[in-house]
C-alpha cells in the first residue's frame, strides 16, 4: 500500500496482507495528506465521498477545496471491475436502506475534514464478489 494511505481496521493477521471481509464489517482507511503523490495540498478542506445509504447529510461545499474520493473494486481472479451489488444483495439491502451501492460509506456528512493532517474514511461492503458468480472470491 502506498505511504499516503493506511488500513486502520480490520488489521490483517501478523505476517499476512489479506483481510477477510463480512458484510457487517466496517473498514477504516487513513489518508495522510502530507504524503499524497502530488504533495501537501495547501488549503485542502477535506474529501468528498459518494452519498451512499449511510451518509446522513450533505455538507455545504461552497468555497471549499475538496478532493473527490472513490474506491474501485476488481475481482482478484478475473480482474473484472465491480460497480454494483448483485441481484440478491440488492433485494436484501434495498429493503433496509433504499438503493444499495457496492460500497457504503459510514459517515455523518458527504465531506470528511482532516484532523491532524489525516482523513479517516470508514465504509463497508454490501456484496461479496462470489455473489456475482463470475469466478471471483476476493476483491482487489
Amino acid at each position: 500500500m502506498p505511504n499516503w494511505i493506511a488500513l486502520i481496521k480490520p488489521r490483517p493477521w501478523v505476517g499476512e496482507n489479506v483481510i477477510t471481509l463480512r458484510r457487517d464489517y466496517h473498514l477504516a482507511l487513513e489518508i495522510i495528506l502530507a504524503h499524497l503523490p502530488m504533495g501537501p495540498l495547501e488549503g485542502c478542506n477535506g474529501i468528498k465521498i459518494p452519498a451512499t445509504a449511510s451518509v446522513k447529510n450533505f455538507a455545504d461545499t461552497t468555497g471549499k477545496i475538496l478532493l473527490e474520493f472513490c474506491i474501485r473494486l476488481h475481482g482478484a481472479t478475473t480482474k473484472k471491475h465491480y460497480e454494483v451489488v448483485c441481484e440478491s444483495c440488492q433485494k436484501r439491502e434495498g429493503e433496509r436502506r433504499g438503493t444499495p451501492s457496492l460500497i457504503d460509506f459510514k459517515t455523518e456528512y458527504d465531506v470528511i475534514e482532516p484532523k491532524d493532517g489525516k482523513i479517516r474514511v470508514e465504509f463497508g461492503f454490501c456484496c461479496y464478489p462470489k455473489c456475482h458468480k463470475l469466478g471471483d472470491t476476493e476483491y482487489l
